[in-house]
C-alpha cells in the first residue's frame, strides 16, 4: 500500500496518462501506434504495481532489478516499496529520454536515491552486473524475455522473485509469452506460477 501522498499523486497522474493514451492509440491506425511506441506509457498497471509493492515489502527484498523502466511507474512502485525495506532498485533503460522523466518524477517525490539507472542494452547490462538480486521486473521487448531469463543465471539470491509482465496481453505477444513461460518452468531451480493480474503476470520463484 502506498502510503506516502507524493508517490501516490505521482501513480495517479501515471495513470490518466496511460488512460489518455489508450484513448488514442485506439483511434490511430495500428502501424502508426507500432511506429510511436516509444511515445506512450506502457506501465505494468496498478493491480501489478501494488502487488510487486507487497512482496517487497512483505519479503524485505531488498536489491532490486528492473529490466525495462519505460517512463518510471513500476520504477515508482519499486522504489517505494525498496524505501520502506531500506532496499535499492537497479533500473536497465535503453532510451535516455525515458530515464530523464523517472529521474525526475523520482526526485519529485524524494526517491531518487534509491535507484541506479543504467544506459543501454539490457541483456549487455545484466551480463555486466553481479547481483545477486532478490526480485526482478522484466518489462521490455517480449522477445527478449528469454534471453534475460537467461543471462539471469548466478545472479538471482536463494529464494529470488522473478516477475514477468504481459503474459496474457497484447494478443500479439501470446508465442513470446508462452515461450517464456516454458523456459522458466523447464529451468530446475524455480517453481513457477501464472496469475491473471493485469495484463498477466508469471511469478517465478528460486529454491531457496
Amino acid at each position: 500500500m502506498i502510503v506516502d501522498p507524493a508517490v501516490r499523486a505521482a501513480l495517479d497522474t501515471m495513470e490518466e496518462r496511460w488512460a489518455r493514451e489508450q484513448r488514442e492509440q485506439a483511434r490511430i491506425p495500428r502501424e502508426e501506434a507500432y511506429a510511436r511506441v516509444d511515445e506512450f506509457l506502457l506501465p505494468i498497471g496498478p493491480e501489478t504495481g501494488r502487488l510487486i509493492h507487497d512482496l517487497i515489502r512483505q519479503g524485505g527484498l531488498k536489491s532490486i532489478l528492473e529490466v525495462g523502466a519505460s517512463y518510471g511507474y513500476s520504477t515508482l512502485w519499486l522504489a517505494d516499496a525498496a524505501r520502506a525495506v531500506d532496499g535499492c532498485v537497479t533500473s536497465l533503460e535503453l532510451h535516455a529520454g525515458k530515464i530523464a522523466a523517472a529521474r525526475e518524477t523520482l526526485a519529485e517525490v524524494g526517491l531518487a536515491n534509491r535507484v541506479d539507472f543504467i544506459a543501454g542494452d539490457a541483456l549487455a547490462s545484466i551480463h555486466a552486473l553481479t547481483g545477486p538480486f532478490d526480485l526482478v521486473l522484466i518489462d521490455l521487448w517480449k522477445d527478449l524475455y528469454i534471453p534475460c531469463l537467461d543471462r539471469l543465471g548466478g545472479k538471482l539470491a536463494a529464494g529470488a522473485i522473478i516477475v514477468a509482465d504481459n503474459m496474457l496481453f497484447p494478443p500479439e505477444n501470446a508465442d513470446n509469452a508462452a515461450a517464456y513461460r516454458r523456459a522458466v518452468r523447464a529451468r530446475g531451480d524455480m517453481d513457477s506460477v501464472l496469475l491473471p493480474i493485469g495484463a498477466g503476470i508469471e511469478i517465478s520463484r528460486k529454491h531457496g
